[in-house]
């Protein structure tokens, strides 16, 4: 405003370096963590807080889903609204299933988690969240952190991290990395290879010697794809989700 008014010649603040935002915090609920805000939390806003931890989907896009965009058959959801402006599919595991099952339905309302008023959804989070949080002694945890459980607990039993970014609607693979650290054990795996002799080799990765020829020959074939080193995998959405499918202690 001064500069416009040409009360002063130059900004005293220009070098005044700003904080960055931080943008690759990672802050994940333990199961203890879990039970204990399950515990203080009215049963009510138990399916808020499950379907979260189990979807990953953000705040906006869980308060907007509809009853139409969940395929019960196919046991899959249809996240319309995304933060990247394109439609993504979220595999339902068994707890998220009988969660929403459970669940009653508003003949004059659409959503799955209706608001007060009729026909609307759920405008905000259940009222008291952080009192809740702060009653059963979870620190520093917001409630898009929920999210972060959901990728975090993917990650720790083994999930890949593309799979993970499929799941969550990242657009690059680099915001996705924030979870590397979580599951370093792909990593020792893989240059453990190197300290094994070729009969020690998996029989699908040990090379075949020709009965006739006695030659080694190649790699079976397929094993490496076009695309990258490994072959695509199917069914992968379904699996990662069943890794999640424990049934939380309801009280």
């Amino acid at each position: 405003m001064a500069l416009e008014n040409e009360k002063v010649t130059t900004n005293p603040f220009r070098k005044i370096k700003l904080q960055k935002e931080n943008n690759r915090r990672v802050r994940y609920l333990t199961d203890n963590e879990e039970e204990r805000l399950l515990k203080v939390l009215p049963k009510i806003y138990h399916p808020l807080v499950l379907v979260a931890l189990h979807t990953g989907m953000r705040k906006t896009e869980q308060l907007s889903l509809k009853w139409e965009d969940v395929d019960f058959a196919q046991r899959v959801i249809t996240v319309r609204d995304s933060k990247p402006g394109r439609s993504r599919y979220i595999p339902m595991n068994q707890v998220v299933v009988d969660i929403l099952q459970g669940l009653p339905r508003m003949t004059s309302n659409p959503y799955v988690f209706p608001g007060v008023i009729e026909g609307e959804r759920l405008k905000d989070l259940p009222k008291d969240w952080e009192d809740y949080v702060e009653k059963a002694g979870i620190a520093n945890f917001h409630w898009h952190d929920l999210r972060h459980s959901f990728a975090s607990r993917l990650v720790m039993r083994g999930v890949d991290l593309y799979t993970v970014k499929e799941l969550l609607g990242h657009q690059s693979i680099e915001m996705t990395q924030r979870y590397a650290h979580l599951g370093p054990g792909h990593l020792h795996k893989a240059v453990e290879v190197l300290s094994r002799s070729k009969t020690q080799l998996a029989p699908e990765l040990a090379p075949r010697r020709n009965k006739k020829t006695g030659e080694s020959g190649k790699l079976l074939k397929g094993l490496v794809g076009l695309e990258g080193i490994e072959p695509p995998t199917n069914g992968l959405g379904n699996r990662c989700s069943i890794l999640l499918s424990y049934r939380p202690i309801m009280t």
